[in-house]
């Protein structure tokens, strides 16, 4: 007789996914999501507000833009670094995909 063997592999879905590459979010009223490194650790971040207007689907003015990119320029974080440098922050991901910053 022959035995059938059957491996169950379970795969983490978080370890699975690509480093620094927006995709569209799971989350309810978000627009989009990333997964990053943050201190030694793999972490979703989402980014945008769904309905909002955005310059890179087109909803959005040059003059909103401008707005928005000064802005959110000048925000920073708990340790007084600016989050538009921060790969880790929600902000630095609206900036440079959704406002072409």
């Amino acid at each position: 007789m022959n035995k059938i063997y059957i491996y169950i592999i379970i795969m983490d879905t978080k370890t699975n996914k690509p480093l620094y590459k927006p995709m569209k979010s799971t989350k309810a009223g978000k627009k989009m999501m990333v997964y990053v490194m943050k201190n030694g650790k793999k972490t979703l971040i989402h980014f945008g507000q769904k309905g909002a207007p955005d310059f890179a689907s087109g909803t959005a003015t040059k003059a909103q833009q401008k707005s928005y990119l000064a802005r959110s320029g000048g925000i920073r974080n708990k340790q007084g670094k600016l989050t538009k440098n921060l790969k880790s922050s929600a902000n630095y991901w609206s900036r440079k995909i959704l406002w072409k910053a």
